[in-house]
Parts: C-alpha cells; structure tokens; sequence
C-alpha cells in the first residue's frame, strides 16, 4: 500500500479557534503539536505559545525558536528508562526536524522532553504508538457510488493497550472538481460563501472518530467495515486512508469536537479540549495509517 498519512481530522490552528481558557483569565500557554506515525521516520515538532483571542494568530509571530527539543524511545512504558534518544534541530520559525533517522516503532512509547536555554520551563508528553496494520487485499478497484455493492474494506490485526482501536478514515480525491462532488456535497457547496476553500477541504473528507465495535469482526482476528457512502465526497479516482489513533489524538480530537459543536450539552456544560502535555497544551500523539485506491463511478440512477 502507499505511504500516506492523513491527519486532516484534526485542526492544527486550534490555539487560535478555541477559546479554551477564560480570557479574564487569559495566561499564556506553550503550544505543542506533533504526530508519530508507525514504522514511518520521526516527524517535525511545531513549537509556539497561545495569544489573546483579540489578536490576529499568525504562527510564525508566536513561534518559539530557542527550544532545546529531543523525541525519547522509552525502554518499557511511561516511566521506564530512556532507552534511546533524538534531537531536534530549529529549521525555520516554529519548526523543528529530527537530526537523526528513525524509523517510529509500533507498540513501544515514546516521550517528548523540551526545555529552554536559562529557563526552568519544562514540556513533557508521552506516546504509545498503535500496533501497524495493513488494508488487505480484495479491496475493489472501482465502485458505483449508492449501489447495493458498498465498498468493503479490510484490516489485518492491530493493537492498543487497554482498548479497542479507534479509527479515523480520510477519502482523499485525486482531481478534485465542483462539477464531480457527490450529490450531497453538490448541494452543500451551492451555498458556499469560499468555493475555492471548501473544495480544498472536502478533496480531503474525514469520517470523524469510529470504534471498532462498529466493524465486523472475522474469524481470523481482522476487521470489516463497509465504508460510508457519506465519506465520499468526489467521483473518480481517491485514495481511502485508514488511520488508528493512539489516546493523546482520540481524545484531543473527540473533545475538540464537542468544543466545535458536535454536542447537545449547553456552552457552560462543554469541557475543556484534552491535552495530554505537561507544561503547555496541543498534542504530541501518534497513529499507524495504510492506504487503497478505489475509482468512485457515477450512479446512472441518481
């Protein structure tokens, strides 16, 4: 399968977009924001602080460009010695990329440590990387869009300690085009205030957050899920992106999704985002991904 990552579920402007902390109140935070992905390399830190929500965020204005930045292999769990260490190098404002090459492992913990030159300020987050998996074979080249032949997809064995998996699917479409959205989106983007933008946004449709328990589970320990004809937004040719989620995104993007609405608790109900990071706030999380590619046809009877 190909090697793409998709994280386009989760919105990485959340320090500017959510109004998580009172403004009366209004102190400012180190923003972390970072994603391991399963036996793929080590991936860029972004590093920058939160700013008042009356003023315009502009990331490489808040960037912080003097960390002392390393990406930790732990030798067993959260509060096992460090078996392996990585530094980090600043590469432009804002952005730190791994000095050294390494392959993420799946199932093993990973810690991310930063501090800063004459400060006492210390960010600290831990990771337990998915189990890896692979789309397996069988998966169908083409398919009519609505037909009573619903895309199936498969999922060899994966693993996370103390739960079931959490997936998240992305349809990425390869030329996306107004005049080949799906009648439901079709009918959304007739409204569209910002067409260009919202054509970019739907090229890269996610499912949001599915539990495992929503698949069908085979005799041989893989998964099936017959993927949502609500996931597709573009006929012709999309890669379709299968992503396990370890707890620091299933939780950031669960509760970043009530903050945006997707609740019925009234607005002094709703919780906080959840950040697992000690000494600032975003995500430093982990996922393990695979891809397919199936060609969406047009449906003569719609």
């Amino acid at each position: 399968m190909k090697n793409i990552t998709v994280i386009s579920f989760l919105v990485t402007a959340f320090i500017a977009s959510c109004n998580v902390y009172p403004q009366d109140d209004y102190e400012e935070f180190y923003v972390v924001e970072s994603y391991l992905v399963a036996n793929r390399q080590l991936p860029q830190v972004r590093l920058s602080t939160t700013i008042p929500a009356n003023e315009v965020y502009d990331f490489e204005e808040a960037a912080v460009n003097d960390a002392i930045i390393e990406v930790r292999l732990l030798a067993d769990g959260p509060e096992s010695a460090v078996a392996q260490s990585f530094s980090y190098s600043n590469a432009e404002p804002g952005i730190y990329q791994p000095d050294q090459n390494h392959a993420v492992i799946p199932e093993r913990t990973y810690q991310l440590h930063i501090s800063f030159p004459g400060s006492n300020d210390v960010i600290t987050a831990n990771t337990i990387i998915p189990g890896s998996f692979e789309i397996l074979s069988g998966v169908a080249e083409s398919v009519v869009y609505q037909s009573s032949e619903q895309l199936e997809i498969t999922l060899s064995e994966s693993s996370y300690p103390g739960r079931q998996n959490i997936f998240v699917f992305n349809a990425i479409s390869f030329e996306p085009d107004a005049e080949d959205l799906t009648p439901f989106y079709s009918d959304i983007f007739r409204d569209s205030d910002d067409p260009e933008e919202d054509l970019t946004l739907l090229s890269n449709n996610s499912s949001g957050i599915i539990n495992e328990g929503n698949f069908e589970v085979n005799p041989d320990g893989t998964v099936t899920v017959k993927y949502p004809w609500i996931g597709i937004a573009f006929y012709g040719v999309n890669d379709i992106v299968a992503n396990t989620l370890d707890d620091n995104v299933y939780d950031f993007v669960r509760s970043q999704q009530v903050q945006l609405g997707g609740s019925t608790l009234s607005p002094g109900e709703i919780q906080n985002v959840i950040y697992h990071v000690n000494g600032g706030i975003g995500v430093f999380g982990s996922l393990a991904s695979d891809t397919v590619t199936t060609n969406v046809e047009r449906n003569p009877n719609l």
